[in-house]
């Protein structure tokens, strides 16, 4: 028997395939995988030749790998999911994955979007900025799942100006 959590991995596990392959099929390979085990640990290659890939202790619940076709770069695309509201502890741990690994593109999703605190606080620019930006231009994407609606719920997009790169 699955449980909620689970359930809601593997419908997001669906979502962002589908999500990575509209988006970049015509450029990179993709593979999305629910890791085992910190991502230091992995026994897949592509992981590997991730640079410093050993200081990885940590696994994301779900883990996007783009391989370039021209030149078979590797870049990463986490996505950490709740089955309750997304709090700021659970911010600040992306963060600091993101931080480490620099990847593609950062999730967090959850099925009950954020609470009126948070989503306060990051309707603020600057707690907005120091919050969920990672590198240079890169900010975590947050945002809640209709599981109903099998969609992204438009309403619930941080930072707002992602809101078109998430539903076009």
């Amino acid at each position: 028997m699955t449980t909620e959590k689970e359930n809601f991995t593997n419908i997001l596990k669906t979502w962002l395939e589908n999500f990575l392959r509209n988006k970049y099929s015509p450029e990179y390979e993709i593979k999305i995988i629910i890791p085992e085990s910190n991502l230091s640990k992995l026994a897949i290659p592509e992981i590997k030749q991730v640079e410093d890939y050993s200081s990885l202790e940590f696994k994301p619940d779900i883990l996007g790998i783009l391989i370039k076709k021209s030149t078979k770069k590797i870049e990463l695309v986490f996505l950490n999911r709740e089955v309750s509201a997304i709090g700021l502890k659970k911010i600040g741990e992306m963060h600091c994955y993101s931080k480490l690994a620099k990847p593609k593109i950062s999730f967090i999703v959850s099925s009950k979007g954020l609470p009126d605190e948070v989503n306060l606080l990051l309707l603020n620019e600057d707690i907005e900025n120091s919050l969920l930006t990672y590198n240079k231009d890169k900010k975590i994407l947050v945002f809640k799942y209709n599981i109903k609606s099998k969609s992204v719920d438009k309403n619930s997009i941080f930072p707002i100006n992602k809101k078109g790169f998430l539903l076009e």
